[in-house]
């Protein structure tokens, strides 16, 4: 009979006829991998750009950028229909010199600029995240699994592991965001292992 390629920990526990809790003590024992399933946004732990509330500095600027081009936009208007005669400015406007015209449209085409360059920006960051999703395996951070192994559970992690090429050697440090449904905490019956950990763990 074929082996599995994985085993749940309650699906562990039962075949090594061992509580779940000794069973996950003696995988973090031998320093074998666990995982957890996770379907969502995966981010490399040090982008800080495609992380959530790396955008805020561009949104920012982008809203500043809107509201000045939005006030130039209408003070512009006003001064071509005063100089057409179509409009009698407030007394709390002035008529602009014609150097000072000129200022305010090359303004008003410095900020549309900016604001479709920032826009352009952050559309392609928000491409750039939806291409970020996982569904499937992390390693669970030996935080996580140590939290497991004391209260039962831990709250769901916001760091975990892309699965390393070996025992030994964990892989990238990724940030989550976004699982697919919400999970408040993990457990043991959501943690897994590899059936070739199982193997060496059972050959020892």
């Amino acid at each position: 009979m074929t082996n599995p390629l994985t085993l749940t920990l309650p699906e562990l526990a039962e075949r090594w006829h061992t509580p779940a809790p000794q069973a996950l003590s003696r995988l973090l024992q031998q320093a074998l991998p666990l995982y957890f399933y996770f379907d969502g946004l995966v981010f490399n732990f040090g982008d800080k750009w495609l992380r959530a509330g790396g955008d805020a500095h561009d949104v920012q600027d982008l809203e500043a950028q809107q509201a000045r081009l939005s006030t130039a936009e209408i003070d512009l208007q006003r001064q071509n229909l005063h100089q057409l005669g179509l409009l009698k400015l407030t007394q709390w406007e002035d008529a602009l010199s014609p150097e000072a015209l000129q200022q305010l449209r090359a303004e008003v085409g410095r900020l549309n600029a900016d604001v479709e360059r920032l826009s352009a920006r952050l559309k392609d960051r928000a491409g750039q995240r939806q291409r970020q999703v996982r569904n499937g395996l992390l390693r669970a951070a030996p935080r996580t699994l140590q939290e497991i192994v004391r209260q039962g559970r831990a709250p769901f992690p916001q760091f975990a592991f892309l699965p390393g090429p070996s025992a030994g050697v964990d892989g990238t440090l990724v940030a989550l965001e976004d699982g697919f449904p919400l999970m408040n905490s993990l457990g043991e019956a959501d943690l897994v292992v590899a059936m070739g950990d199982v193997l060496a763990a059972e050959s020892r």
